[in-house]
């Protein structure tokens, strides 16, 4: 009976625990839903943008919050590698699903409004991948997943990188994957020893038991804990440019004022021009490619021929679009230029490039169509680019490798080694300092 009563109070407190949490779970739930009733109704009426972000941090929320409803171990669940994977593989699609299927306003310029799965793409925010709300859930995600995992292997990688094992006993040396014993060597073997194993670019630290620790690439376990936050710098750098940025399409009808939506920028299209390729007939009857220039009556012969040839241009379409554009500010001018495919404007961290070209519906004439984008932390996906190049360069040629030799109790010299990774190199690297070390002291020998 008493112990049937020592077991009632961590029952009530169990009943209590559970409790709580499905009182945490139903009220970032209802607030969850709320907000995105709220934001769904606003219609961009109003700049709602933080509470875009607020919904999906609350996304998260309430995903774990179910997992620690349900009695799973979140912090270890966050901190898992195969969690971090699985995260990098989904945002991997996403950004292939973001790729293929065309991107805010190019959506209604495609033929996929036409297909009978558009209602079901545009309902799951497919067509706005990078603006989406789970996107930006997954992005939190895996960012906090990445800086758990590195926090909780950054005392151990850190140890195991700066500690260095110099002190060692015969039976560590000789239990190493890689081992060789020379019998009756003693302090020749030893200096004999230091002198092949310099020569094969290690470094050499020595202590007062005489054991010696000759070493490479001691920083490679580094690179695993780079790599991960080259990760962490592509994740923000999308993240915040994707949010922080804008990509906006614009028509600009010539000796037009157009402002760029969501910014004090205003552009003006003194002449759009079309330059135009197609054919034409010679007097002797032969065919050549030709293009004609913007000026509309300049024709030059893609073979250099000499255009006094020609007795008919014919089948000619717009291969070039050019448009003399100048860039204001607040209505105050700024930059001019003429942009052509490639060969954009850029100003105030914003890149005005020459998309395509419509018609007017009332004139028929041509339509400048601009592009107009800023990107303001695509550096940090440059940095985490470089950061993730450096530390495969880093793991792939510079592993880490450490062999220990030492005098034993009976006077043989023994050599033990091993490696992180790349064990094979490491073995014929073994192999050769083996060899050379038994020449050399067969001739000390001698």
């Amino acid at each position: 009976m008493a112990h049937a009563a020592n077991n009632k109070p961590s029952i009530e407190r169990k009943a209590s625990d559970v409790m709580f949490a499905a009182i945490v779970v139903f009220s970032l739930f209802a607030l969850d839903v709320y907000l995105s009733v709220f934001y769904y109704r606003d219609n961009g009426v109003h700049d709602l943008s933080w509470l875009h972000w607020l919904l999906a941090v609350l996304d998260i929320g309430v995903v774990l919050a179910v997992l620690w409803a349900s009695g799973k171990r979140v912090f270890h669940t966050l901190i898992s590698m195969k969690l971090a994977v699985t995260l990098l593989f989904v945002v991997a699609i996403v950004a292939v699903i973001g790729t293929i299927l065309p991107q805010g306003d190019d959506v209604l310029t495609s033929d996929i409004t036409k297909s009978p799965l558009y209602h079901f793409y545009h309902s799951l925010g497919l067509f706005n991948v990078y603006q989406s709300r789970w996107f930006l859930a997954l992005l939190f995600t895996l960012v906090l997943s990445l800086i758990l995992c590195i926090s909780n292997r950054l005392p151990a990688t850190l140890k195991h990188t700066f500690r260095q094992m110099i002190d060692v006993k015969d039976i560590f040396v000789a239990n190493q994957p890689q081992a060789a014993a020379f019998p009756g060597a003693g302090e020749a073997g030893m200096e004999a020893a230091r002198q092949v194993i310099r020569d094969h670019h290690y470094r050499l630290y020595q202590r007062k038991t005489g054991s010696v620790l000759a070493e490479r690439g001691r920083f490679a376990p580094l690179a695993s804990l780079l790599f991960h936050v080259s990760f962490i710098f592509i994740a923000a750098g999308a993240l915040l440019s994707s949010q922080l940025g804008y990509d906006e399409s614009l028509a600009v009808p010539d000796n037009q004022m157009v402002a760029v939506p969501n910014t004090s920028l205003q552009v003006i299209n003194y002449q759009f021009k079309m330059e135009y390729e197609g054919k034409a007939l010679l007097k002797n009857g032969s065919i050549v490619p030709v293009k004609q220039l913007a000026d509309g009556k300049t024709v030059r012969r893609e073979d250099g021929g000499d255009i006094s040839q020609i007795t008919q241009v014919f089948d000619l379409q717009p291969s070039s679009f050019i448009s003399d554009i100048q860039v204001f500010k607040n209505n105050r001018p700024l930059k001019r230029k003429s942009i052509r495919e490639g060969d954009p404007l850029e100003i105030d961290g914003a890149n005005f490039y020459q998309k395509s070209y419509d018609y007017d519906q009332t004139t028929g004439a041509p339509v400048s169509i601009l592009e107009v984008n800023h990107k303001p932390f695509k550096t940090l996906v440059y940095v985490g680019g470089t950061l993730m190049m450096l530390s495969i360069m880093v793991a792939l040629y510079l592993p880490r490798r450490r062999i220990w030799f030492k005098t034993g109790e009976d006077g043989q010299l023994l050599v033990g080694g091993r490696t992180n990774r790349a064990k094979l190199g490491f073995e014929r690297d073994f192999e050769r300092i083996v060899k050379e070390l038994r020449l050399k002291l067969g001739q000390e020998a001698r």
